[in-house]
């Protein structure tokens, strides 16, 4: 995942940039985590449903990082990612790290290494703690810029959340220059809807009844050629 400033970058590079887009009905849980999902979407609308919608960019490659270089460093260390700068530790509020989940190698948690982790699973590192903190208020201030970029290339289907993706491939060129546009423009209060619905994209004919019976718009194909969906399950 990429803010929109790094997206731009990543793409200025050559680099593929995609955008994934979900939501979920418009509910005012009011949990931690909860919460930090809900500051990081904005209210739209799917027919007659009120939903929350999140948008993000994110890099696409096969096999190994573009950046990685024959002897394993990193060719753009000093300009990495945030999210690069965070892995391994986890950035949702009260979630500890489960080292199983990751991919490091299990040297990389032996005492040999510097102390990374408290006992319960939280980040010892202050560099690391710095970065999640950053990338948590960058995302705050990118949603914005974000519901204008999609607004702006008419992206208007989304998955369901927990279900899968919508995934819309847009040309570089594009992609760069409405990001420059969303990005030096405001949509004001995040608590506005968006001037159009937008559409679910379910592969699953019991959640394309259920969602549909609440007043959802949905549809079970892709309309556009520029979209796909990665189904969870």
């Amino acid at each position: 995942m990429l803010s929109a400033e790094e997206a731009r970058v990543w793409a200025l590079r050559g680099g593929l940039v995609q955008i994934l887009v979900h939501a979920a009905p418009a509910v005012n849980d009011d949990d931690e985590v909860a919460r930090y999902k809900r500051e990081r979407r904005f209210i739209a609308r799917s027919g007659e449903l009120a939903i929350r919608v999140q948008v993000m960019l994110v890099a696409r490659f096969e096999g190994a990082c573009p950046n990685l270089l024959p002897d394993m460093r990193c060719g753009i260390y000093n300009e990495r990612p945030t999210v690069c700068r965070i892995y391994p530790a986890e950035i949702i509020p009260g979630m500890a790290l489960n080292v199983g989940n990751r991919l490091c190698p299990p040297e990389a948690w032996s005492n040999s290494q510097p102390p990374f982790l408290l006992e319960d699973g939280y980040v010892t590192d202050d560099v690391t703690r710095g970065a999640i903190t950053k990338s948590r208020a960058t995302a705050l201030t990118d949603v914005p810029t974000l519901q204008l970029l999609v607004q702006s290339l008419g992206i208007d289907v989304v998955a369901l959340e927990n279900e899968g993706f919508a995934v819309w491939t847009i040309a570089s060129d594009r992609l760069i220059e409405a990001l420059d546009a969303a990005s030096s423009h405001t949509t004001g209060s995040l608590e506005e809807t968006s001037p159009y619905t937008w559409r679910f994209l379910s592969l699953r004919p019991d959640t394309a009844t259920l969602i549909s019976s609440v007043g959802a718009d949905v549809i079970g194909a892709s309309p556009h050629e520029d979209l796909t969906y990665i189904p969870l399950y």
